[in-house]
């Protein structure tokens, strides 16, 4: 559901939140959750804040109940250090407003313990590496230096998953030993079906991924350049998915006897995969 705008940018709050929001007001907890709205939304503008100053534009913010989305036109898979510089912003955010709230005096603000409270926990929880949490994505820019995005995307989902169950398990151990740990069940399915949602959205991303480094090519006239060898019958998907953000990829393309065919840039095998599919090989370009 979109709630509206915010400097242009179009604010949406996601049906797991809105179900959150039920729940409270149900149990006579309003206040509690305009807080915690409040501090969700604080914590994503804060992205928004990082990207605009790095140039990056946002054009829409999905908020979750431990964190959410800012979604941008630029892709931060082109440039590792940016997607770092925004994912740290938001749980930087939270816990700066946590250490604010825990030093300001109590008389002065009610509700400043569960301010402190959920600011503490959305810092923390972020910095869990998981997609698609905080921490998820300044893992995944590390990775995609050494794998490639579109394995680094898929590791860091496939952790994010392994992490949720850990926290649904933890939650039921809580149940079982004291009847509470509700809150890290509905913490941990959340997170399962994030993490899987980013996983199935790896494809989508990864064509983006490559359309824009076409596009960061031409917008600053030059990247870094690394030149494989392949022959003319290796799947060109093969040699996408190891490309790397900060380099451009040249392929030197031989035949079975070994003898140079011709070169095709990185913007080629692009358009070759677009045009003829995932089983297009070298030779099809």
């Amino acid at each position: 559901m979109i709630l509206g705008k915010i400097a242009g940018i179009r604010v949406r709050i996601n049906w797991l939140f809105l179900l959150l929001c039920a729940i409270y007001t149900y149990l006579g907890l309003g206040s509690e959750i305009l807080i915690i709205f409040a501090s969700v939304l604080l914590h994503e503008l804060s992205h928004t804040i990082m990207a605009a100053l790095l140039k990056v534009r946002v054009t829409e913010i999905e908020l979750l109940p431990f964190g959410g989305q800012a979604r941008i036109d630029d892709f931060n898979g082109l440039d590792p250090d940016r997607e770092i510089y925004i994912a740290l912003a938001g749980p930087i955010m939270s816990l700066s407003l946590a250490a604010f709230f825990y030093f300001l005096p109590a008389n002065l603000l009610l509700k400043s313990s569960l301010l402190i409270q959920i600011n503490l926990f959305l810092g923390i929880f972020n910095f869990l590496p998981a997609l698609p949490l905080d921490g998820g994505r300044v893992l995944r820019a590390i990775l995609s230096l050494h794998m490639g995005y579109k394995r680094a995307t898929a590791v860091s989902a496939n952790l994010g998953k392994a992490i949720a169950v850990l926290i649904c398990i933890y939650g039921i151990y809580l149940f079982y030993i004291q009847q509470s740990g509700a809150n890290y069940m509905l913490a941990g399915i959340i997170l399962f079906w994030a993490a899987r949602r980013e996983g199935l959205l790896l494809s989508y991303a990864f064509m983006r991924y490559l359309v824009n480094k076409k596009s960061e090519l031409a917008s600053k006239g030059f990247l870094s350049s690394r030149q494989v060898v392949g022959l003319e019958e290796a799947l060109v998907k093969s040699i996408l998915e190891a490309t790397r953000p900060n380099y451009y990829t040249v392929v030197l393309v031989l035949d079975q006897q070994h003898r140079p065919r011709g070169m095709i840039s990185e913007a080629e095998l692009i358009e070759c995969l677009f045009s003829r599919g995932p089983l297009a090989r070298l030779k099809d370009c």
